[in-house]
């Protein structure tokens, strides 16, 4: 055996490719963060294999290790009940009761600009459509909805009013100028 050759252990890189559902289980996440993820572009896009999207196994690794990476610390408790849990790698974040925070506002401008590069999703326009089924102008809601948040952003709504609780509050919105002009402009069903 020739002691001047050294043997550099093959990297084998996975080459199999998944569909959007074995690739969220593989990251660890549900599908809609799954897309989410790839709509951020933390998750590569994906390639058309037959007309389907399909993401290949190696590059989902880089993907995996940042959720791993910014998933919470458990909590002393619960580590004490899971020791076979894999410990957090980074410190916990600093107790914060002031919001919102920096992350907060980050989160918000990334929201705002896909938002205003985007055209009107189904959810918007039916949303405007109820506008002017119920002819009016004001509409309250109970919960959290992101189509309405859209559309605020958009300018075509604002939010007069908001009553507890905190977890599904009844938000009544407005109608603005520019709301009023483009439901005008939508066809009748």
């Amino acid at each position: 055996m020739d002691e001047n050759l050294v043997c550099e252990p093959e990297i084998v890189r996975d080459t199999r490719l998944v569909d959007r559902r074995r690739a969220a289980a593989y990251v660890g996440v549900t599908a809609g963060r799954f897309e989410q993820l790839v709509r951020d572009n933390v998750v590569p896009p994906p390639v058309m294999v037959d007309n389907k999207r399909r993401w290949a196994i190696a590059l989902l690794d880089v993907a995996k290790d940042a959720v791993v990476g910014s998933m919470p610390c458990l909590p002393p408790i619960a580590a004490e009940i899971a020791p076979v849990a894999r410990p957090c790698e980074r410190a916990p974040a600093p107790v914060s009761h002031e919001l919102p925070d920096q992350a907060w506002f980050e989160q918000r401008a990334r929201f705002v600009q896909r938002v205003r590069r985007s055209l009107l999703s189904g959810n918007e326009i039916r949303l405007l459509r109820e506008f002017k089924l119920l002819k009016q102008n004001e509409i309250s809601m109970f919960g959290y909805y992101g189509s309405f948040e859209a559309l605020m952003v958009r300018g075509y709504i604002v939010e007069i009013d908001r009553k507890p609780p905190s977890s599904r509050p009844l938000v009544s919105y407005r109608l603005t100028d520019r709301g009023e002009q483009v439901i005008s402009a939508l066809k009748d069903d």
